[in-house]
Parts: C-alpha cells; structure tokens; sequence
C-alpha cells in the first residue's frame, strides 16, 4: 500500500506463515537510486497485510500469532482439560512406553521431545527445518517426520531423541509425506502429498526396508495417503486422496478393502495400542466429531462432539486411550503501527 503522499510503499513479505512488514521509498529524479526496503517489523507476530491512515502517521496491520493449546477429553466430566503444562504445542505422538512426547512447538514451529508433563525438554530442530507429523520409532531411540520448508517439495527425515543433525529417511525425487515404522522397527511407510506434488508424483504408498534403503510401491495404493501401521504389525491403514474414504490392507492376504465410507470426510487416523480400534476425524457429515472403528467392522461409533471446540485439525490418543485434540487458541487482533517516515 502507498503512504498518501505516494513517497513511500508498504508491504507484507514472508513465508511459512510468517510475514512481516516492509516499507521503500520512491526515488525522484533519474539521478537518485532506488532504495532497498527496511523491515518495519519483527516476529514472532505475523502481519500478513494493512492499510496506511489518511495522514500517513500511522500503519493499521492486521497482527497474527498462532498458538495452540493441547487438551484431553474427559469422558467422565464430558469436558476437554488442557495437558502439557500451558505448552504451545501441536502434532503430538508418545513413545512406545509412554513416558515421553514430541510435539511441535508454535509459533516457532521447532520439534521438541520430553516427558508427558513437559519436563526434561530438549529442542531438537531449528528453523528453517518445518517439522510436520512426528512419529517415534518403535526402540524409542528415533523420531522421524515430514519437513515442509516452503518452496521445498516435503520430506522425511530422522533425528535421534537425544539431538543432533537431522538425516534425510531416503534420497528420491518424489516428495515424502507422514512417514512411520513398523512395529519391528524393520520398514518405514509413507506416502505422497495430496497437495504438495509435482505432476510426475504419482499419489501412492511405498515401503522402506531400513536396512537395505530400497522402496517398493505397496499394491493396490493408488490415490492412497497417510499410513498407518497397526502396533500388531498385521494391517495397514490409509486415507483416499479425496479424505472421503478410510482403507485397511491386510499383510497376510496382501488385500485393500473399504473400511469406512459415506459419513463425509474423515482424517488423522490413529490405532490403539492393542491393535483393535482405529480413531479418526469426521468433520463433515450429519454428525461430525471424533470416531472410532473396531477393527473387524464397517460401522464406526461416534465419540466426542467437537462442534464447541475451537481446533486445529490435529487429534490422538493417549496410552491409556483418552482422545487429545489441539485447540486453537491464536490471537488476531488490529495494531496502530507510528510510522517514523523521514
């Protein structure tokens, strides 16, 4: 936006949700170079856009900071309490034994491990690495996730629980997206990006044995995404491209069959620790909120109303197998910036 007098322009720049103010003067005459912009402003807060007051005093932005509180669903008290201490915290997954958790923090969007009441953190990543759907390895000793830097295609990447440099899952062309182990620790799943691909990236599911680095396409998962290995090893979950569909792939018949359709789109799939349920979103429908399906059946059981919880689109389970969902709790409020313009 130009001030009034037209002597100066504003404007938001950024990526990764994080956008910031510029402003630059208009050079006058052929003789005068044109300057460089000046950031008028600095994170955490995003301002993604505003407007000039008619005077050109100040500068009326509108400013975003991302926050996210992670709450658990009481069943009994029918009520969602908030867990990790006040934590900003999104994309939670627990270890195998349930002690520890990592999560994503907002807005800084770095990935963090420590035990399930907050303490004994430890950062593990640092911009401009965007961890996205982080899953531990079945030895505890791993977490490996998506990395979504902006103008990068996604990929997956390893990092001990302990720090140190991220290790890319596998070298290909393709992007990578919402990699997990299996049970033994033997394979990796993962998929492709509905959103985030090249026209040559064909939307399937692919395998990886860790010890040998080589991948194989799992058969039958074209237009399939998001797998999830039940801890029992023996079935494979995955969404429909279109998330208008929930698949199981059974290993011993080396067979896709349609578990859940027709009740709107769901999302996030997550198994019970005993391999006999698998959660998951339903957001549109006649009755959305959070679902369960035993493994078996074709009839899902509806859960949690989530229609006065005002969320992102993350759930899980908890070890014990309490329903946790991130809840938003950003902040979107219009500043009046003083605009010292010489």
């Amino acid at each position: 936006m130009w001030t009034p007098d037209g002597r100066y322009y504003v404007f938001s720049s950024g990526k990764g949700g994080d956008y910031q103010l510029f402003g630059i003067s208009e050079a006058h005459g052929w003789l005068q170079k044109r300057s460089v912009p000046t950031q008028l402003t600095t994170g955490p807060m995003s301002f993604p856009f505003g407007v000039p007051s008619p005077d050109g005093k100040k500068f009326y932005a509108d400013g975003y900071l991302p926050r996210s509180e992670m709450v658990r669903y009481e069943s009994h008290a029918h009520a969602f309490v908030p867990v990790l201490s006040g934590i900003s915290a999104d994309f939670v997954d627990f270890s195998q034994d349930g002690r520890w958790i990592t999560y994503v923090s907002i807005p800084e969007n770095t990935l963090w491990r420590s035990r399930v009441d907050g303490s004994e953190r430890l950062q593990l990543t640092f911009p401009p690495v965007a961890p996205f759907l982080p899953h531990w390895s079945p030895d505890d000793s791993q977490i490996i996730y998506t990395d979504f830097q902006a103008g990068k295609p996604p990929k997956a990447f390893l990092i001990s629980t302990q720090g140190g440099t991220p290790l890319p899952m596998f070298s290909e062309t393709g992007n990578q997206f919402d990699a997990n182990f299996s049970p033994d620790g033997k394979k990796i799943a993962y998929g492709r990006s509905p959103t985030f691909r090249d026209p040559g990236d064909k939307l399937e599911i692919r395998i990886l044995d860790v010890t040998a680095k080589q991948t194989s396409v799992l058969f039958g998962s074209e237009d399939l995404y998001a797998p999830r290995w039940s801890p029992d090893g023996q079935h494979l979950a995955a969404l429909s491209a279109n998330n208008e569909k929930l698949v199981l792939y059974d290993f011993k018949t080396q067979k896709w069959s349609d578990w859940i359709t027709g009740i709107g789109q769901v999302g996030v799939p997550k198994w019970s620790h005993d391999s006999k349920y698998l959660y998951f979103d339903n957001l549109s429908g006649q009755e959305p909120g959070y679902r369960r399906v035993k493994l078996g059946e074709t009839h899902s059981e509806f859960l949690v109303n989530l229609k006065d919880l005002h969320r992102s689109w993350w759930s899980g389970i908890t070890p014990e197998g309490s329903p946790i969902f991130s809840r938003d709790i950003s902040t979107d409020e219009i500043y009046a910036l003083d605009l010292g313009l010489p």
